[in-house]
């Protein structure tokens, strides 16, 4: 209880110093959850693109689909695969475009017999897109992984840019709690002195300034769930109208991020302040 109440005073006592850290955590938390909210969404939807990942294999007038198709089920890459004959697409065709039920009686079906795979790795869909080709009987090879690809290379680029301006975030909410530590460890220079002549250990002197730094980013960490989750809700909702297809993370989702950030504000308010605490106590002689 003395340690708290002693936070709580030196809060008061440093208002400046304590807003400016404050505000600091509180841009930092909020960047950092919006960021890891963004990121663990577009892997979302990249999962989800591979999952739908498909491959169709054309097949010439003269292939014999039933051969192709039983060799390519004993393939340990493919999960599924069907053949779809081209009056099935013509059927598939004239239910998306209706008037084409009236141009397929005046010509003959130009579709293809096709074979229509599912994988059980999305990201093998080359090479089993090659092996494909390489097929006799086969006349083309269409997939939908190219898409994919790129989002997966451009995902990789922002994640590992997301990363460095974490880092840098996380060490800018740090030093600055240090910073805010230090200056009341300054101020209460005389205060310390007298308990440690009279017996008191340096962790019963650090445990104020641990608390300091604990209010401070813990604080900071809930008003940043509360300004994260208000525009991640606005944002998802809007997302949806535009594109409902797209996955968005849910309730639950969103209370683990929360979690989790309000577990790092913890560490750092705890350890800027402890760390600022020990090394300040060590060097001052009393």
């Amino acid at each position: 209880m003395y340690a708290l109440t002693q936070a709580l005073r030196a809060l008061r006592q440093h208002t400046t110093s304590s807003l400016a850290t404050f505000t600091t955590s509180l841009v930092s938390f909020t960047l950092l959850f919006l960021l890891g909210l963004v990121l663990w969404n577009l892997d979302r939807v990249v999962s989800s693109l591979e999952r739908d990942v498909e491959i169709a294999a054309a097949l010439k007038p003269t292939a014999n689909a039933e051969a192709i198709l039983t060799r390519i089920q004993g393939w340990n890459e493919v999960a599924e695969a069907r053949l779809e004959t081209k009056e099935q697409a013509l059927a598939a065709l004239q239910l998306s475009y209706p008037y084409l039920s009236q141009a397929s009686e005046l010509i003959e079906n130009p579709l293809p017999d096709t074979l229509r795979l599912k994988l059980v790795d999305p990201q093998s869909v080359k090479r089993v897109a090659g092996r494909l080709e390489g097929l006799e009987g086969i006349a083309w090879v269409e997939y939908g992984g190219a898409i994919t690809e790129q989002l997966v290379r451009v995902l990789g680029g922002l994640r590992i840019a997301a990363n460095l301006l974490i880092l840098l975030l996380m060490l800018d909410t740090l030093f600055s709690v240090m910073g805010t530590i230090r200056l009341s460890i300054q101020s209460r220079r005389e205060e310390l002195r007298v308990m440690m002549l009279v017996g008191a250990t340096r962790r019963f002197a650090q445990a104020p300034f641990v608390w300091e730094g604990l209010l401070l980013t813990l604080l900071a960490s809930v008003v940043a769930l509360g300004l994260g989750m208000f525009s991640y809700g606005f944002l998802s909702d809007a997302l949806q109208k535009l594109l409902p297809f797209l996955p968005v993370l849910g309730t639950q989702d969103l209370l683990r991020a929360g979690a989790a950030l309000t577990l790092l504000a913890l560490v750092l308010g705890a350890g800027g302040a402890f760390l600022a605490a020990r090394s300040h106590l060590r060097e001052t002689a009393w």
